[in-house]
Order: C-alpha cells, then sequence, then structure tokens
C-alpha cells in the first residue's frame, strides 16, 4: 500500500523505524534491519558528518505505532528530545480532535512571538497541525480515534491533506505555521498554474546538486529548480513576447529567507487576482518567479544529511549541496561574470563547461541557459538578506557597467522604494520595537537589541541604496546580480540588476533561525513594496538625458588605454574589432603556445579550538603568479582571530572575528566570507593561523604561471572569451543622450596641432577637453596646445593618470603645482573619502556614496591594485583650489590594509575664465594580469562615479517618466 505522502509503507510499519528488536521482541543481531537507510549509507553518512548520526538501533528515541507514516517516525527518532516535529494529524471523528485540542491547543499570542503549539480544523475532515516533540508524537498516536500522523514542516497547516487550500495556499506571516517550506512550494506552484493557466505558467528548469536523504538513504537527492512566469494570457507567446519582463529572483543564499516568503505570497496574490496594486500592470509586463536554491531551502529538515553540520540544528544552509576543494559551493558567487574571476569558484557557463561543472553546480547553469532565452529583461531584483544595519533595506547596485540611462533608471527605482517605504512606515520607529526583540532572541549575547536598531538619515532609517562596498563593504566575483546587468554581448542578460537585503534575514549559527512572525512580517512588507515598486516603474515609459548648455566636449584618444585578448600570452588569435571575434594568427600560431599555468589546491577545515590543526600551510614558488586564501565558516564564530603570515612572518591580514560578530557594532565588515588575495606572493611557505571558536574551512589556490597573466583554461576549464576594451567608450556611449551640444574624441597629434581652437586661434572650438591618461607627457606642443586651450577660457578636466599633466602645465593655478606634488597609488577600492556634499562636484550624491568605480568587471581584484593620480592637499589648496574629496593611499599595516594617506582625488583648481578639475580615479584601463575568462568591461562606473564625472562637465541629468521631466541630477554651473 501507499501513504498519502507517497511512500511505499512496509509492511512492518507498526513497529519499526529506529528500534531495535524483532516483532516479538527478540534482538535481530542487525541494528539496520529495519533501518530505512542500510549500513553502507549510515557509514558514509557518519564519515561525513563526523559520526553525529544516531545508529539506526541506538536512535534518540523509539516511537512506533501505526499511524505515523514512516518519515515522521524517523524525524522524530532522529533528532534531540526537545525538537519539535511539524506533524499534521488526521481524527476520525470531532470528539477525538476537541480531546486533542484541549490538551495542545492555546490561544494565539497577540504579539506574535511565535505560531501557536497547535491549530485545528473541522472540515473537510477533522485535523490539526502541531509542533510536537518525540514523547508528545507517541502520546498522541495511543489517542483513540486518531487515524494518521504525518511529517508536514511550512506555512500551511494543511497543505498535505485533502481540500489544503480553503483559505489560501500561502498564509498570511501572521497564520502561518513556519518558514514556507520546499515540498509546499512545489505543491502550492502546481496548484494555483492548475487554478489559473491562464495567468501563471510553471517550468522546471533544471535540478540542484542534491544532499543525501538520511529517511530515504539517496546519495544525492537533487530537487527541481522551479520558474513561475505570471501575466495576463501567459500561454499567448505572441502576447507575450511584446512585453517587458522583470525577474525576482527569491533566495539564492538559502539562509536568507526574505525573498521567497515574500515572493510566495505575492506570487499567489497575483494569480488569484487578490494583488490589487499589480492587476492593471498585467498587460505589460511579465513578472518572472526564480527560486534558484532548492538545496539551501530544504537543508533545515532533519531528512538531510548535511557533511559539515555535526548535529541537527534548524539553520537554513547558504549554497547548495556541493562541495568543491573542501569547501561549500556559495551559489552566488558561481555566475560567469566578466572581469576579474576568482579561481576558488566555479563559473557557471553553459558554453564550454567543464564535466565536473554539471556536478557541482548544475543549477546555476540551468538558470543561465534559461534566462538567456529571455530577450526582454528590464529589471532583474536579487533579492538577500542581511544581519544588522543602519537601515533597515539596502538596494546594492551591482558590479554590472552601466549607461546613462540605465544609471538613472537605477536612481529612479531607488528614490521611488524609499518613498514608498516612508510612506508605508514613516520612519524606522513604526518597526523599531520589534527588530530590537528579533536581535536579543537570535544573538542571546545582546541585552539591549535597541543598541542595533537602524538608526541612519535616508528615509528615517528605512532605505538607503549604494554600492556593494558603499553598503556591506565588500565585493565580490560571480554575483548572480552582476552576470545579469552585463550586456547580452558578453553573456547576460542586459538588464538592469539590482540586490536589494534586508535585516534580520540572514544569521549565525549562534543565532538558530526560527520562525517569528512578529519580526518576519516586516521584510515580507518591504520586499512586497520593493516588488511593486519595481513592476510599476518598468511598466512605464523612461528615459534620461544630459543637459550640456550647448557645451561642446572634446577628449584625448590614445591606444594606450586598449585592451585586448590578442595581447594575451596564452591566446592563439588576435582579435578583430570589426566582428568582435578572434581570428587565426596564420601559420606561425599565436603568441601563447609555450606559456605554462599550473594551479595548486589545497583545503583543511580547522575545528573550533583546535591545536593540533591551527595552521594551515600554502607554498608558493618563485613562479606563483598569485595566492588566493578562502575562508568559509567565519560568520558563524564569535570570538578569535585569523591571520595569514608570508614567508619572513611578517602577517599580511588580521581577522578579528569578535567584532565582526557583534550585532550591535555597526561599524564591523559584515562579510559571510572572508578571502586575501596575494600577488606574486614571496617564495616559501605561507602560514594561515586560526584561532576560532567556530569550525573555520581554509581553501589556499597558488596559480603558477610561466608568464604575467595565467592561461583560464588551466585553472578554470573555460578558453578565454574575445575582448577589446578601453574606458574612452564611455564619451562614446554618453554621446547619444545629449540634448545639445557634442562629444568629439581627439588624438594628441590633433591637439598638438592646434584643433582645440578655431583657424584663427583666439578662441576654443570646445568649451571642455578631458585628459584620462598621462601619454604625450613628453610632448611639448601637446602641452603648449593645453594650456593655450585653457588661457583662451576652455575648461580641463584631468582624471586618473591624466593629472600628472598638472606637474607640468604652466597655466592657472596648475603652474604651482609641481611634479613632486602628485602621486601615483594604489587602493583596494576606489572610494572617495572626506568629502565636502556641499561641493559643485558632489552636486546629487548621496551620503552612503563613496565607490566612484567597481574594480573586478575591470579586472582588478580585492588586493591593493586599484590606481589613483592624486594631488597633496596642501599644495593644491595653496594654489586655490578647492576640494571634494580625497582618495586613500593603502599599504598593509598590522596584517590590515589601512590607508597610509590622502591625496586630492576630486577637486577644482581656478585657471582665470576657466577651471581645472580633478578626479584622481574614474575611468581606469582594464587590467589584465589576473584571471578574466569571459572578457573585461570597458568601464564600470557606480552610480556615484557617472554623477561625478557629468558634474565635472558641468552637465545636468535629466530624467523621464510617461515623457515628463521628473527629476535633475546636479547642475550647471
Amino acid at each position: 500500500m501507499t501513504n498519502r505522502n507517497g511512500r511505499s509503507k512496509s509492511p512492518r510499519a507498526d513497529d519499526r523505524v529506529a528500534a531495535t528488536g524483532t516483532a516479538d521482541g527478540q534482538d535481530s543481531g542487525d541494528e539496520f534491519a529495519d533501518s530505512v537507510i542500510d549500513r553502507r549509507t549510515y557509514l558514509s553518512l557518519s564519515a561525513a558528518t563526523g559520526a553525529a548520526l544516531a545508529l539506526p538501533g541506538s536512535a534518540t528515541a523509539d516511537v512506533r505505532g501505526e499511524p505515523i507514516t514512516d518519515e515522521l517516525a524517523f524525524v522524530v527518532n532522529h533528532t534531540p528530545d526537545e525538537y519539535e516535529a511539524a506533524t499534521v494529524v488526521e481524527f476520525a471523528n470531532r470528539r477525538a480532535l476537541e480531546a486533542f485540542a484541549d490538551d495542545y491547543v492555546t490561544e494565539p499570542d497577540p504579539e506574535l512571538s511565535r505560531a501557536p503549539k497547535a491549530v485545528t480544523r473541522n472540515s473537510p475532515a477533522p485535523a490539526a497541525h502541531a509542533r510536537l516533540t518525540a514523547d508528545e508524537v507517541a502520546d498522541v498516536c495511543e489517542r483513540d480515534g486518531v487515524e494518521r500522523l504525518d511529517f508536514s514542516p511550512g506555512a500551511n497547516p494543511w497543505w498535505k491533506l485533502d481540500s489544503p487550500y480553503e483559505d489560501g495556499v500561502f498564509p498570511p506571516v501572521e497564520s502561518a505555521r513556519n518558514y514556507v517550506a520546499y515540498e509546499e512550494l512545489a505543491a502550492g506552484l502546481d496548484h494555483l498554474e492548475s487554478a489559473r493557466p491562464d495567468r501563471v505558467r510553471v517550468q522546471r528548469i533544471g535540478e540542484s546538486p542534491g544532499w543525501t536523504n538520511r529517511f530515504t538513504g539517496e546519495e544525492s537527492d537533487p530537487r527541481p529548480v522551479y520558474v513561475a512566469e505570471v501575466t495576463a494570457n501567459v500561454r499567448d507567446e505572441e502576447s507575450v513576447a511584446e512585453k517587458e519582463r522583470i525577474v525576482y529572483s527569491l533566495s539564492i543564499h538559502g539562509d536568507e529567507r526574505a525573498g521567497a516568503e515574500s515572493g510566495c505570497r505575492l506570487l499567489e496574490d497575483l494569480a488569484t487576482g487578490r494583488a490589487d496594486d499589480f492587476e492593471h500592470l498585467l498587460d505589460d509586463i511579465v513578472l518572472v518567479f526564480l527560486f534558484p536554491n532548492p538545496d539551501g531551502w530544504v537543508s533545515r529538515t532533519p531528512q538531510t544529511a548535511i557533511p559539515w553540520v555535526e548535529a541537527h540544528d534548524t539553520n537554513f544552509q547558504r549554497g547548495n549541496a556541493s562541495v568543491f576543494d573542501g569547501q561549500p559551493i556559495d551559489t552566488n558567487r558561481q555566475y560567469p561574470t566578466i572581469g576579474w574571476t576568482n579561481p576558488a569558484f566555479r563559473p557557471a557557463e553553459p558554453d564550454g563547461a567543464p564535466e565536473e561543472f554539471e556536478a557541482l553546480v548544475p543549477d546555476a547553469l540551468a538558470i543561465v541557459d534559461h534566462l538567456r532565452d529571455y530577450d526582454d529583461v528590464a529589471l532583474f531584483c536579487d533579492y538577500h538578506g542581511m544581519y544588522t544595519a543602519d537601515h533597515a533595506v539596502f538596494n546594492l547596485e551591482t558590479n554590472a557597467s552601466l549607461d546613462h540611462g540605465e544609471t538613472n533608471e537605477l536612481d529612479e527605482l531607488n528614490v521611488r522604494i524609499g518613498e514608498a517605504m516612508q510612506s508605508h512606515w514613516g520612519g524606522i520607529e513604526a518597526i523599531e520595537d520589534d527588530i530590537a526583540t528579533a536581535i536579543e532572541e537570535m544573538y542571546d549575547w545582546v541585552d539591549d537589541g535597541d543598541e542595533a536598531v537602524p538608526d541612519g538619515d535616508s528615509y528615517d532609517g528605512l532605505f538607503d541604496w549604494g554600492t556593494t562596498y558603499d553598503s556591506i563593504s565588500y565585493q565580490v566575483t560571480g554575483g548572480f546580480a552582476d552576470w545579469a546587468g552585463q550586456p547580452e554581448a558578453f553573456g547576460g542578460l542586459g538588464a538592469v540588476a539590482v540586490t536589494p537585503e534586508v535585516v534580520l534575514s540572514n544569521h549565525q549559527v549562534a543565532a538558530q533561525k526560527e520562525w517569528k512572525p512578529y519580526s518576519s512580517r516586516h521584510y515580507v512588507t518591504a520586499y512586497r513594496i520593493s516588488m511593486r515598486t519595481c513592476a510599476e516603474l518598468i511598466a512605464r515609459e523612461t528615459s534620461a538625458t544630459v543637459a550640456t548648455g550647448g557645451q561642446n566636449v572634446a577628449y584625448v584618444t590614445t591606444d594606450e588605454l586598449t585592451r585586448t585578448s590578442a595581447a594575451l600570452p596564452h591566446t592563439d588569435d588576435h582579435f578583430d574589432p570589426d566582428t568582435a571575434a578572434d581570428t587565426d594568427s596564420g601559420p606561425d600560431g599565436g603568441r601563447g603556445t609555450d606559456h605554462a599555468t599550473e594551479v595548486r589546491r589545497n583545503h583543511r577545515r580547522v575545528e573550533a579550538g583546535s591545536a593540533a590543526q591551527s595552521t594551515v600551510a600554502a607554498d608558493a614558488v618563485d613562479s606563483s603568479h598569485s595566492l588566493f586564501v578562502h575562508f568559509d565558516g567565519v560568520r558563524n564564530a564569535t570570538t578569535g582571530t585569523i591571520r595569514v603570515k608570508d614567508p619572513t612572518g611578517t602577517v599580511v591580514r588580521e581577522i578579528d572575528l569578535a567584532a565582526k560578530a557583534d550585532p550591535t557594532d555597526l561599524t564591523a565588515r559584515r562579510r559571510d566570507v572572508e578571502e586575501v588575495f596575494v600577488r606574486r606572493p614571496r617564495a616559501g611557505r605561507w602560514e594561515i593561523d586560526v584561532d576560532a571558536d567556530a569550525d573555520i574551512r581554509v581553501g589556499t589556490t597558488v596559480i603558477d604561471a610561466d608568464g604575467d597573466v595565467p592561461d583560464p583554461e588551466e585553472v578554470l576549464g573555460y578558453e578565454q572569451r574575445a575582448y577589446s576594451v578601453t574606458p574612452l567608450q564611455f564619451f562614446d556611449d554618453l554621446e547619444p543622450f545629449l540634448e545639445d551640444g557634442e562629444i568629439e574624441g581627439m588624438s594628441i597629434l590633433d591637439v598638438a596641432i592646434g584643433r582645440l581652437l578655431w583657424d584663427d586661434a583666439t578662441a576654443c572650438r570646445y568649451d571642455k577637453l578631458v585628459v584620462s591618461h598621462d601619454v604625450g607627457l613628453d610632448h611639448p606642443l601637446y602641452l603648449r596646445a593645453i594650456e593655450r586651450f585653457v588661457e583662451l577660457g576652455g575648461d580641463l578636466v584631468l582624471t586618473d593618470a591624466g593629472v600628472n599633466l598638472l606637474g607640468e602645465l604652466d597655466v592657472g593655478a596648475a603652474a604651482s603645482i609641481a611634479p613632486d606634488d602628485i602621486t601615483d597609488a594604489d587602493m583596494v577600492f576606489a572610494t572617495l573619502e572626506d568629502r565636502d556634499l556641499e561641493h559643485p562636484l558632489l552636486a546629487g550624491i548621496r551620503p552612503r556614496q563613496q565607490e566612484i568605480w567597481k574594480g573586478s568587471q575591470l579586472g582588478y581584484t580585492t588586493g591593493i591594485d586599484q590606481p589613483s593620480t592624486t594631488v597633496e592637499r596642501d599644495a593644491f589648496e595653496a594654489a586655490g583650489g578647492s576640494v571634494a574629496g580625497t582618495l586613500p593611499r593603502w599599504l598593509i599595516d598590522d596584517g590590515e590594509p589601512v590607508p597610509a594617506g590622502y591625496g586630492v582625488g576630486a577637486g577644482i583648481l581656478p585657471a582665470g575664465d576657466a577651471e581645472i578639475t580633478v578626479l584622481g580615479s574614474v575611468l581606469p584601463p582594464a587590467r589584465q594580469t589576473e584571471l578574466h575568462p569571459f572578457g573585461l568591461a570597458d568601464y564600470a562606473l557606480s552610480e556615484m562615479g557617472h554623477t561625478l564625472l557629468c558634474n565635472a562637465l558641468d552637465f545636468e541629468q535629466r530624467r523621464y517618466v510617461d515623457g515628463d521631466l521628473v527629476r535633475t541630477v546636479g547642475e550647471r554651473r
């Protein structure tokens, strides 16, 4: 016979499951004889989990009985005594239900601190749903009139029974039993599609790797990746093809549940016509709900064996079930983004993916393949969760480069979300008590949760935005939204992409993930507001322009800033810019035939408090190109220190785990993982010392290469993608948005022969000249032509290495700036510090926004390698300059990258009727020295960097919605 849960029922179901005796009570001599897992499965699981599982014959409980399903028996017999199993109980009659209710049903908590112990229903048949310990299951099992008990996790208490959806599919947070379960989602999607096939289409687009299932004994139990499309006439392909899409990626990190909790409920409301605020949009747009991480979702259940979790807990897992080189896979680091690629990740590029990737990242491969079939994704939102922060919600700008239109659309979206949240709540004070209580419950070492309540100024603490580094103090490669925002020509979706983060939707091991309706309702509401605002905006016509006041701008071109794949030592081909493809280099072969690359990987798990294994080593040799150290488990630690030391014993990086773990310290970096990158590491033994109160997995990757650039095919299995890029492309991309005026490129020779001026050389042909490089610094005629341009009233904008011209020009205030006053330096991140937000260069720039450009898409790493050219502040101000902000010059001090000094990174110098503007780092050339198999971007200006450069050009950005001017950014001087 078959149970209602679809699993075959054993003929011994009434006296089996974790029992050591036979039917007559005699010892069988084989503790595995009556188990749902055999000895081989147990031994493999035991080895994987550090002997965490109890032997089937010595389970933590011995509950048996005819009404109990096999799955519930397994759960209650293999979990701690205090574990409360989500149990649905079916009764023969109402009398039996009432007797159960007398003992287990309590009044709902008006404070919504937790879902009630039990709930009941009378029709269509008497039933109850309760959280029951093993002892309580045994008690219920022995009662008269009890027909069946089954394990039923999830939000809807009845989803496993007949007529489960009379009160809805995914209940409101206030009445939900727990987090929505993955199996519950699958059943709910099937129901919604069946009920509204004209509005909902559900697809299974691939599978996860799958955990070992302790209940069934399956070594790998993959789960489908679901996508649901919602729109009017969803099966009318011609109609759908005319609509733009918005993709909601929901909980790509399995332990960040806010996205999935919000998305499930919105999807149901849309399907059933209860989403009045969306209804009018469905004729114009398609809403795509993607559930990208089923493994992280199901990991919470006792049936799931997690190799690195030695005992059952109630926490979800961040990534999927795969492990690479001893490190769990992070599902938001495996996408084929352009720019620098972390060698510890497995980028999921379906075109040419190595065979091993099919086992490690099948979910990401399937998602990329499916989404590329869409050619009309206007907006991509990847919903995440964070710990504590100074605002309740952040919108993280992705690493993808944005043109003028996309930059303004993203900013307009953020403004509208902030306004909508403020309209709904007023300010953080409306929800601060719930946040404070949740903090105290999640972090039992916090006495006063008020200390960690968001206290920011933007929209009264509710909402703010900036880059990933601006908001949560780190940057990544391989991010899902970063990939989605890439141009389609580079394999992305060409969408405007954003990554929302909400407080209290992430956790540490010490902060168990328990369902808290009183706080969860707020992040569900916040993301519902976000999703609605996103949909409303893309359903309207948005555009942006640049008002120049009739100005004409010239910029100095040079091939020295161009980077091509043909220049790499491991490529055998040459890049053809006309076809954007590599061409055969001829019968003599290419440049990369004899350049070897070798990869050496090592990993070790350092157990909490372990002295014997507290040091992990990695050996570098003379040909070592780079050392990468990756830590997993850092977020689980609350005390201790990690130090990375070079062969001389010098500490090059130190991580203070206690500072990171304190939820009341809003200034501490909240990195989920930590990593260290060292280019050209000193030859010898590098040591990583770990002292922590949690297990830390340390992975090291050493890349040895004959030349300056490692071969991505040897390291990652992908051939180098062709590219040709230059940061000067920014000006060509901006030109179509001009309302008036022109932007024109001009060679050094053109400048030298006087083309900046009209034929009589008494007036300027252009209003502004931009120089972003120091090529031609030794060309007297070139320098003199620039001086004459400024003398005649032309404004000069010097960016990046072009700032070095200040030391050579003898015009205006620049005449007092000496070459020694100018410094070329490197930074960890291009962040503008010491800002004067009243300065005209920073008009329209918000307090949080500091990162000018995003390094990874240009090939820069998380090390100290992002270039800048700055001017000594004293000299700059002595010359009459006004400073908008400074850029740091970095070094390693006591294991931490710290600023060693600051120089003027943004400012204006007077020059008679003209001005000279300095931007020390805004349009750097791409860096080719690190792995970048999928190419490089031309430029990667942040929203803040884009505004900074437009302000330097004295441009006003104008933004239109449905043809109406709704906002301007910056102001003409």
